[in-house]
Order: structure tokens, then sequence, then C-alpha cells
């Protein structure tokens, strides 16, 4: 047998894709056949869902303490009003910025799925593992919530997808259709409601208890991203590289890796790092290099792409990240800068002067980030010129050891702002597009476990530890995604009884089928906006 073929068969997709294709074969046949039937089952696509009334019983059990659940409900409403408004607010938000998105940067329909290993951020096993704790506890809740109000439940069941995904609670619709509008709200809201708030807990178990207790092993600099096209992506030095020395002098820090000046862009110097333990040494371009460009911006404007190295701005050389921020703070607002910039040649094998590139007609900080209001701006702020790109020694984003773990177990250390607030947890979320969930080499070995983990096997200690991160992800978004005001959304049926609510209130004589009918004319058009604004972000970038 060839090597080609050996390699297909030995391939994970490809047994995942035969095995799923064998799955769906037997769900045909099992259907088709009446075996499903026969056993209370049902195919929903691909979809196996299993109903038995076993487990009623227990689920009365847990409904029994009904003070304690009313009061949980009564919270779990504010809960999801809350994130309901929270999430149009950025949907509306990240709608704003899709022309600001290269097509090419787009997301793709994929990263709509929540599902482990068809959206390609989630992890198949730790995506798996939290995706059933997600729709366990949120069916559960709906289930504990039916009987609580006195509503039957019809049937539990396991939804199985090659493997089991989740458990699911029936109730008797006719029960919850005749049942008052408080109750139905209380029903719709625990699922959500209950997974945001397992997310939390989740959270902070990782953060304070799993991240809090680990202990740096060094402090070097180690690279969370490369610039397209940037020297370090030419010398393929990738993430979690960790750098010892640049042209002979110890990198011991992040300020001395941005101070580094000993050699003009685009001349080699040596560097020494490490990957997983093994130190390697590379001939690396020196330069700042501009690892984005934001479109429409100044430097845009003046035909300056990614990629590039910053030689000189205003005759002053730039050796280092902060030779470039020293002479970008010595500009005004709107005034010119001249800059040579360098090209990386591949015929030449070496960066050279792009001739395009002469100046650039500086922006305003203040208009660009603070609209020129000054009310606005912290006390201190200066307004030099904006010039719309960022920029990086060597095209590296890097960090330490102390500073990864502050970021993973205080993400809100030093919190001034609601914004700060917002934009820490949006970045907490964002882990898993930074290389930092799950946590695995070369980032997990710049850590030890410490604290009450002391001595603890490192490899249960990570799979502990990204479970929870996980599970917390994984929750959240089931949480937030059902609490849009879009039906079937739990979201959607919540708003849909609480306008209902309202239009009796300013509608008093309003018929009932004149009062459905303007409840539902409101419940659709906001469905079909809350549809627009997901799908345009996908397809925006690439007509805009």
């Amino acid at each position: 047998m060839s090597d080609e073929v050996m390699s297909v068969l030995s391939n994970g997709y490809f047994i995942a894709l035969v095995i799923f294709l064998v799955y769906i074969s037997l769900v045909i046949i099992l259907k088709k056949k009446g075996f499903l039937a026969k056993h209370n089952a049902s195919a929903w696509g691909p979809i196996i869902m299993w109903r038995t009334k076993r487990g009623k019983d227990a689920i009365d059990w847990l409904a029994r303490p009904k003070r304690f659940w009313l009061a949980m409900s009564a919270v779990g409403k504010v809960i999801c009003l809350l994130v309901m408004i929270f999430m149009m607010c950025l949907l509306i938000w990240e709608a704003t910025l899709v022309s600001s998105i290269p097509a090419d940067k787009a997301p793709g329909p994929e990263m709509i799925l929540g599902i482990p290993g068809l959206n390609p951020i989630i992890p198949i096993w730790y995506g798996i593992i939290g995706l059933i704790v997600a729709i366990v506890c949120h069916e559960f809740a709906h289930g504990i919530m039916t009987r609580v109000g006195n509503m039957g439940v019809k049937a539990l069941g396991i939804m199985l997808l090659v493997v089991p995904l989740g458990a699911f609670v029936e109730p008797e619709e006719e029960d919850l259709r005749k049942a008052s509008r408080k109750k139905r709200m209380n029903v719709y809201a625990a699922g959500p409601a209950t997974n945001i708030v397992i997310a939390i807990v989740c959270m902070v178990v990782f953060a304070s208890l799993l991240m809090g207790s680990l202990q740096p092993v060094s402090q070097n600099p180690v690279v969370l991203g490369v610039g397209d096209s940037s020297p370090l992506s030419l010398a393929e030095i990738g993430y979690g590289s960790q750098f010892m020395s640049i042209g002979g002098i110890y990198i011991n820090n992040t300020a001395a890796f941005n101070n580094i000046a000993i050699a003009d862009a685009g001349q080699n110097v040596t560097v020494v790092y490490t990957n997983s333990g093994t130190s390697k040494t590379k001939e690396v371009y020196s330069g700042v290099c501009l690892v984005s460009v934001s479109r429409g911006g100044p430097a845009f404007k003046g035909n300056v792409t990614t990629g590039m190295l910053i030689y000189s701005m205003n005759d002053t050389k730039i050796r280092s990240y902060m030779d470039f921020q020293s002479v970008l703070e010595n500009t005004t607002a709107y005034s010119y800068v001249n800059i040579t910039a360098l090209k990386y040649d591949k015929l030449a094998g070496a960066y050279l002067v792009d001739p395009t590139v002469t100046r650039i007609l500086l922006g305003s900080r203040l208009a660009e980030f603070y609209g020129n209001d000054t009310g606005r701006a912290p006390i201190g702020f200066h307004d030099y010129g904006y010039m719309g790109v960022t920029a990086t020694y060597m095209g590296g984003s890097v960090s330490t050891a102390s500073d990864i773990k502050v970021f993973l177990a205080e993400p809100y250390k030093d919190m001034t702002s609601p914004w700060d607030f917002f934009s820490r947890t949006l970045r907490y979320i964002a882990l898993p597009f930074q290389g930092l969930a799950p946590i695995q080499a070369p980032i997990s070995d710049l850590f030890v476990p410490g604290g009450i983990f002391t001595g603890m096997d490192p490899g249960l200690f990570w799979f502990g530890a990204n479970c929870f991160y996980w599970i917390f992800w994984i929750n959240l978004m089931v949480g937030m995604t059902n609490v849009l005001p879009a039906v079937p959304l739990d979201g959607g049926y919540l708003f849909k009884d609480g306008m209902d609510s309202i239009v009796l209130k300013f509608r008093k004589n309003a018929t009932e089928e004149e009062r459905n009918r303007i409840v539902g004319t409101i419940t659709f058009g906001l469905a079909f906006f809350v549809l627009f604004l997901i799908v345009w972000q996908f397809i925006g970038p690439r007509i805009v």
C-alpha cells in the first residue's frame, strides 16, 4: 500500500468522516426498520432523540424547594434581560465594524456553529464535555421550572450524534400553552440563566483558583502572535517561542525586546530561542514591522501594507519599537510624516526600499479614539499623529509568563470603567483566538502548578483547567445565544410574552386576535433583524 494511501487512512479527520458516514447509514436503516420508533426514539436529521419517562421523579424531587426556585427564576429573568440587551448592543456594534474587516479576514459560516470539530476554534473533546454540561443543565433547568409551575413533563431524553450530546426535557405543550404568562417566562428564562450562572462559576474557578496557582518557570518574552510576511514569519519562529538573546544581548523581559536597537531595519541579527524545551538559533531580519494596517486609515492611504519594515521616519532611523513610538509621539495631528519603508523581495531574498511610500498625512488620536471630545479623554492625554497601524519588533507580539498569568488569573485587575469590564470580558472570551485555550504546550511549559496543586501531575492539572474554561465558554455561548430575542430561541419567547404584557397594558381594549397580530408582527420583525445582524458579519466584509 502506497505511503499516500497510508497517510490518508491514518488521518484523524478521515477516520472521523468514515465513522460519521457509517453512523448516518445506521440511523437511516434503524429508522426505516422501525427500530427507533419501537424504542421511543426518533431521528431529527442525523441526531437521534431517545425519550424515556425515567428521571421524572428526580425532577420532581429537585423542584420541591419551590420558594428557592421562584427566587432563582426572578434573578434569572433579570439576568436574561440584561444579557439580551447586551447581546443586541454587541451585534449592532459588530455590524458597524464590518466595513473595516478585510474580506480575507471575515469569519466563515462554520464559525456560527458551536459544534466541536466543525467550529475550528472549539477543540473536539473539551468542546464535547462543555456542550454536554451546557445542554444537560439547560434542559434540566427548564424541567425543574416546569414542575415548579405545576405543569407536566412529557418525557426526558438523550440526544446522540455518534456520541451523546446531552439531555432534553419535553414539557406538556398544552400545560405550557395554558399556563400564566409569568409561569411560562419562568420556564423560558431558566435554561439560559442557568447556563450563564454556571459559566460565571466556572470562570471564577478557572481564573482565581487554577490560573492563580501557576508559578512561572522563567520571564523571557514568549511569542503569542506573528504578523504575516514579518521577519519572524520568514524565519519560521512562531507561537510559543521564547527569546533567549538577540544579537548576543540577553532578552529577559518585554521591555528589553521592545528597546533593543542593534541593527538597521532589514539587516540580519542572530536570534537564540527555545520552543517546547528545544534551543534553536536562526538569522532573522531586524526592524519594526507593520503587522496590521487599518483599511482607509492614514498609512493605508500612503501605500503602506502589512509586512513592511519602517527604515526611517522624519529622517530618524527606526531600529526599535521605542524608536518608532518616540518619533510618532513627537508629531502633531494632521501633519505629514516622511517615511522610508522596506518590503521583502522574494527574488532578491532581502528587504528593499519601496519607492511608492514616501510620506503619510497623519490623523488625530483624539479624533480617532474620542471623537474630538476632550472630556472623554483621560487626564494627561497627548494628541499626536494617528497612523492607523500596529507595529512590533520583528513582527512579533510578545508577553512574559508573569503577564500571561495576570491576564488569565486577574482579568479585571485595575478596572476603572464599564468599558474596561466590557472589553476585558470580550478579551477573556477570545482566549481561543489568542492561542490560550486550550492551554497546552508550549504555553503550558512556561508554568508549574503551585499552591494547593503543588506536586500535581501537570497533564492532569491542565486537563482539569481546560475543562473548566471550555465549560465556561460553551455555557456562556449557549446562554447568550439563547437569550437573543428571536423565536424559536428562549429569548424570543421571553420577548414575545413580555411584549404581550406591554401591548395589553397600552391597548386594554384590544381583542386577543388584535393583540396576537401586533405582538407577532413585532416579534417577527425583531427576529428578522437579529438574523440580519448575524448574517451581515459573514457577508458584509465580502461585499462592502
